[in-house]
């Protein structure tokens, strides 16, 4: 198609996202391609009433809601999806309207099909290519991007249309280009203090070809370079010595609190990243920094494990969860820190391959030694928060 040209679009759905979870949950519907054409007659007759010049355009749809995180990923791949569809089945005719319905609940290419490991939100979004010769589509594009923020509401009769064939309640439906999808989830990351984390997404959005460093308010940095976002993981012991949590006073549980607050952001950078498809690379601190491997890190502590010290020690924080897992071992400490959710379990699996089988210590906090500022295993007394691995 070399006089030809797409515009990336969305329809923005604002739902009720009760009805995703608890008893009774239903995740939106796909679409058959009886209800795809029907989709794209509404789409084309509401794009039409607001920008009349639409009426020449093309359309291509996907049968599917998705998460704001699926569609904001590097290279943008459910609209690269639906450029394909109107490349091979458009026949280059700049009025083609196409979609991509389900078959056998399943929607191809894979890139318009729900992730199932993203839990629908309030704000489900469907993709749209409108296409049309360059020069129509240049004016075309430029007019979206300045009426849709004043005009862009969808009629109350697709509106209703939408809720019943995706079978969702829906508060607010309109028209946004993917400039005001970058700008919103910007300014709610911004909003929430994660600014440094909307500049690595778009940096990887972009296709950013010069390193760019960013560092959050705990201190930690992130590189985004060639493709991956790299950042060191930085155990307690580490933290607490000669990192951020070495200005933290060690009385009184605050190296426990200040250490759980950096994993938990951490985490958070860490699962954002990785829903939108932006690979992480954990490296140790140091001037020649290496590169972590497998699902958790294994830290040899210089510290001789006290008399009487529990096997194995379960590090917690509130709601976080567990942090590290200490398994003391012939008069040895090693401290484990699961890198992703798997970790946890390929940690207890080593353990029980090592014959260390037994009681497993909950202290409920990070354990850890004021004077040193180092992890230390929760004694072995029977104990009620202890159990067996």
């Amino acid at each position: 198609m070399p006089d030809l040209a797409c515009y990336r679009i969305l329809v923005a759905i604002e739902t009720d996202a009760t009805r995703y979870h608890g008893a009774g949950a239903k995740a939106p519907s796909l679409l058959a391609a009886g209800d795809v054409d029907q989709l794209l007659a509404h789409l084309a007759t509401d794009l039409t009433t607001i920008l009349p010049a639409a009426e020449s355009a093309g359309l291509a749809v996907s049968g599917a809601l998705l998460d704001q995180t699926q569609i904001l990923r590097p290279g943008y791949p459910a609209f690269q999806a639906l450029e394909r569809i109107l490349h091979d089945r458009g026949a280059g005719d700049p009025r083609a309207r196409l979609g991509a319905p389900a078959r056998d609940g399943r929607i191809e290419p894979a890139a318009l099909h729900p992730d199932p490991e993203i839990p629908p939100g309030i704000l489900q979004l469907l993709p749209i290519i409108v296409s049309g010769r360059k020069d129509e589509i240049a004016r075309l594009g430029e007019e979206m991007e300045h009426r849709f923020l004043e005009k862009g509401q969808l009629s109350p009769h697709t509106a209703r249309w939408l809720e019943g064939a995706f079978d969702i309640a829906t508060r607010h439906a309109r028209f946004m280009t993917l400039t005001d999808l970058n700008a919103m989830f910007r300014l709610q990351l911004e909003h929430f203090g994660f600014l440094p984390l909307w500049e690595l997404i778009d940096a990887a959005l972009a296709g950013r070809e010069e390193p760019l460093e960013v560092r959050t308010d705990g201190g930690q940095a992130y590189t985004w370079r060639d493709g991956v976002v790299t950042t060191e993981y930085q155990t307690f012991d580490h933290w607490a010595k000669t990192g951020p949590g070495s200005q933290v006073e060690s009385a009184r549980g605050k190296l426990a609190g200040g250490y759980a607050e950096w994993t938990r952001q951490l985490r958070q950078y860490l699962t954002t990243l990785s829903a939108h498809a932006i690979p992480v690379r954990f490296v140790l601190p140091g001037p020649n920094p290496a590169p972590v491997a497998g699902t958790y890190l294994t830290e040899d502590s210089s510290r001789p494990p006290p008399p009487h010290s529990a096997t194995v020690t379960e590090h917690s924080f509130s709601d976080l969860g567990t942090v590290c897992v200490t398994v003391v071992r012939d008069g040895r400490q090693c401290n484990h820190y699961p890198l992703q959710a798997s970790g946890l379990n390929h940690i207890h699996e080593d353990i029980r391959a090592e014959g260390l089988e037994g009681a497993v210590a909950y202290p409920g906090s990070i354990l850890y030694d004021a004077a040193s500022r180092m992890l230390i295993p929760d004694r072995d007394e029977p104990t009620a928060r202890s159990t067996t691995t």
